[in-house]
């Protein structure tokens, strides 16, 4: 699998601090008009961790994901991304897939390196607009 790149991993880092356990949150605003980052410790699987990092905003009174990825921490410390969705336009894609004990039981490699990608441009963006400082 392919990690995010180094410069995204502390962006992650700095967002995941405070969500060590499962159901662990944390939400990072700053004035102008950007959206909410939101994070949250959602599962785990026997890989590590897995978090959601997401910007919502409201649409006919329904939160819409634009985007939410979602990553599994590996026991060596970097993160894979496994999933993406944006609302806006009815994307939904999984890299990974699981089995019903939370192990990873399949990886489209195509699709977890494009992600990948995508995370370490969208970390540098996220680290831009709520000024983080590593």
């Amino acid at each position: 699998m392919r990690a995010i790149n180094k410069n995204a991993k502390k962006v992650m880092d700095a967002l995941t601090a405070k969500c060590e356990h499962l159901g662990d949150h944390d939400k990072f605003h700053t004035e102008g008009p950007f959206m909410d980052v939101v994070v949250e410790c959602i599962d785990g699987c026997d890989f590590g961790p897995m978090f959601s990092v997401a910007h919502y905003y409201e649409q006919n009174g329904d939160l819409m994901r634009d985007p939410e990825m979602c990553f599994v921490k590996g026991g060596d410390g970097e993160y894979y991304p496994y999933y993406y969705r944006l609302d806006g336009l009815g994307i939904e894609r999984f890299a990974l897939t699981f089995d019903y004990e939370g192990n990873i039981e399949g990886i489209r490699k195509s699709e977890q390196g494009e992600q990948a990608v995508f995370a370490g441009k969208w970390m540098m963006s996220i680290k831009r607009q709520q000024g983080l400082v590593m």
